[in-house]
């Protein structure tokens, strides 16, 4: 399975940046609600860099991780006071921070091999001794309700030098979802590349992660919201918060 090659890369950050861009306002002022006002955030498929550039315009350390060496490459010319490296969430070692997040259903992704229900609850784990006392987790889920009511659902879009069509498949009780996407990018010479990559999600109950959470030893809540950004059909927000 591929994960956001060069074309793919391209045409999230051209044309789908609406929803980094909507939730960043409401994920710092939950930081700061919680009393995270400085120090390092480690920001988990940070993508092409613009949540790590709010962070980073804010007064805040940043760490970015992305398994895409593609969205790597954006992230350091957007946000170049940040720190960057290419990993999985799965595996990466997790320095001492003041807050992780991972914006942007980036738990459900299966692009690691390793990505199983166990390996999600190591990582809970991994970020809770990474953060400091009082540090914050904020992540946001796609659950079983984030699969469209008749699939496949098909879905175009396009842009001055770009198109992209994708195909939605899954099944709710099995938990699981695929998003096969069709990328269609203009090149130096006016012709048209065409690409393709195939995204498979596991899919999780947020109230179940909340009680996993708690167990763990954070406070931990679920939100259908990042401030005023309403979250997609089926995206169920989480903040939870290392206990002092």
């Amino acid at each position: 399975m591929s994960h956001y090659g060069a074309d793919l890369a391209y045409i999230n950050d051209a044309g789908f940046s609406d929803f980094t861009d909507g939730t960043a306002p409401g994920v710092l002022a939950l930081l700061r609600r919680a009393g995270v006002k400085s120090g390092l955030v480690v920001d988990l498929g940070c993508g092409s860099g613009r949540w790590a550039r709010v962070l980073g315009d804010a007064g805040y350390e940043v760490m970015g991780v992305d398994l895409s060496p593609s969205m790597i490459r954006l992230a350091r010319r957007r946000a170049p006071g940040a720190r960057f490296q290419t990993g999985s969430l799965l595996g990466m070692k997790l320095p001492t921070c003041d807050a992780v997040t991972a914006i942007g259903e980036i738990v459900n992704y299966q692009f690691d091999p390793k990505h199983s229900r166990a390996a999600i609850s190591q990582f809970f784990r991994r970020v809770y001794a990474a953060l400091r006392p009082g540090g914050v987790f904020v992540f946001d889920v796609a659950g079983p309700d984030r699969v469209p009511p008749e699939v496949p659902a098909l879905y175009w879009q396009e842009g001055a030098d770009w198109s992209l069509h994708v195909e939605v498949d899954g099944n709710a009780d099995a938990r699981w979802m695929t998003r096969k996407s069709v990328c269609f990018r203009r090149n130096a010479a006016g012709n048209y590349r065409r690409t393709e990559e195939i995204h498979r999600l596991r899919l999780m109950d947020a109230a179940e992660l909340v009680e996993e959470l708690e167990r763990i030893g954070f406070s931990a809540e679920t939100r259908n919201s990042y401030g005023r950004f309403r979250l997609y059909p089926g995206m169920h927000a989480v903040a939870a918060r290392k206990r002092r």
